[in-house]
């Protein structure tokens, strides 16, 4: 597994890497610490993490921005605070436990133990994603997104009101989190099924999906085989 420490005190990061290392041994593959709320959100973008033990007050900046991301992203979230007073908040987010400081290795034995009861990181299918805006982190619906395209580096959500969004996400990373009710119809796009109006084969070796408003995608050969299978089970 790999697990995110984000804690803006180095001793106790350092503290708090150690004990997981002692507890989990062979269960990690790796460990990353991210001292601010920033490094850790654009960490998280780059690279997929299992467990994310997070303390809520960053210098001073509030690390329920990151929680989002937790909401939107296929990891757990474990909350190691001062902050008791945000308990009943954090656990609205869905965090696996709080773990109030001080702390001793019984106690985050005991938060990580609640990682390996659950053992689901979303790849069940998340419910949100996230937009970055104005240095915060806006939670989209998936529910109202239509489509998705890829955009050089960044994704396209298309979504049902006809709004669009970019995602800092890359197709391959939403594979592995958006629900089963998306599919990748060819290597730039991600259709929700219930969004398609018809699929045909337009001659040659071409495919295309037409959808309920009209517009017209690419579908490849493999993808035209796949979903005329899905939709005729």
């Amino acid at each position: 597994m790999r697990i995110l420490i984000v804690e803006d005190e180095r001793p106790i990061a350092k503290y708090i890497e150690r004990l997981c290392r002692q507890l989990l041994g062979s269960k990690i593959r790796a460990i990353d610490i991210q001292h601010s709320l920033e490094d850790a959100a654009s960490f998280l973008f780059r690279q997929p993490v299992d467990l994310c033990l997070l303390d809520l007050n960053l210098n001073g900046e509030d690390g329920y921005e990151l929680l989002k991301l937790a909401v939107s992203g296929s990891f757990h979230t474990i909350i190691i605070s001062a902050n008791t007073d945000k308990a009943i908040e954090a656990f609205r987010f869905g965090v696996l436990d709080f773990v109030p400081k001080p702390f001793d290795e019984e106690r985050l034995s005991q938060a990580l133990q609640r990682y390996f009861d659950r053992q689901s990181p979303p790849a069940e299918a998340v419910r949100y994603l996230t937009v970055r805006k104005e240095n915060q982190n806006i939670l989209l619906p998936v529910r109202e997104i239509f489509f998705l395209k890829a955009a050089g580096i960044y994704v396209e959500a298309h979504l049902k009101n006809g709004r669009r969004e970019i995602l800092d996400k890359t197709m391959d990373r939403l594979g592995q989190i958006l629900p089963a009710n998306f599919l990748r119809i060819h290597r730039s796009y991600f259709v929700d099924l219930e969004a398609i109006a018809a699929y045909r084969h337009t001659g040659g070796g071409t495919y295309q999906v037409t959808l309920k408003d009209g517009r017209q995608l690419p579908l490849s050969r493999q993808k035209y085989k796949e979903l005329h299978e899905l939709l005729n089970e």
